[in-house]
């Protein structure tokens, strides 16, 4: 019940912010994804995130998660392999886990690529664009490709940005 004001779903999980700011997710939880510290128990309906908070927007891929609180900190979770958490680890991760470099984030998208890796890549307050993880065809925009990033790298050429996605 209740009223929802931003919803995104992964390839088996949901998360959701209620109107009160809170966060919840459900669904498939093998990897920590679901931010609520454990890994393997899926949860059949909506459950809080671990630490509470008040959030603004988030965004899901297959196995990991990434939101952005009201202070526009930036936190992720759940799958780590190629560094999607952005914390300068491969490192899974079972509650939200600060993105490295701090600063100040307006928009978030977390993705797949084609090979099965997953990234995520965000817009900071002054309208940059970064990526980080997995990249082997050049997902991260960073005029590399093969090298995945631990953390949020500029992607080339700079700009100002109003709106990212991922696939």
């Amino acid at each position: 019940g209740g009223s929802w004001k931003q919803v995104a779903s992964g390839l088996s999980h949901t998360c959701a912010i209620k109107s009160d700011d809170t966060l919840h997710c459900w669904g498939y939880n093998f990897y920590g994804q679901l931010g609520d510290g454990t890994s393997g128990t899926d949860r059949l309906v909506p459950t809080a995130i671990n630490g509470g908070g008040s959030w603004k927007q988030v965004a899901a891929s297959a196995f990991h998660t990434c939101a952005i609180k009201s202070d526009e900190s930036l936190w992720c979770w759940g799958q780590n392999s190629h560094g999607q958490l952005g914390d300068n680890s491969t490192t899974q991760r079972l509650i939200p886990t600060a993105v490295s470099g701090g600063g100040t984030w307006k928009k978030i998208a977390a993705g797949s690529s084609g090979a099965g890796g997953e990234y995520s890549c965000g817009i900071k307050s002054d309208d940059t664009l970064y990526c980080w993880g997995f990249n082997p065809n050049g997902e991260l925009g960073d005029g590399t490709s093969g090298t995945d990033r631990l953390v949020p790298t500029g992607i080339s050429g700079g700009g100002a940005w109003k709106q990212v996605s991922t696939g």
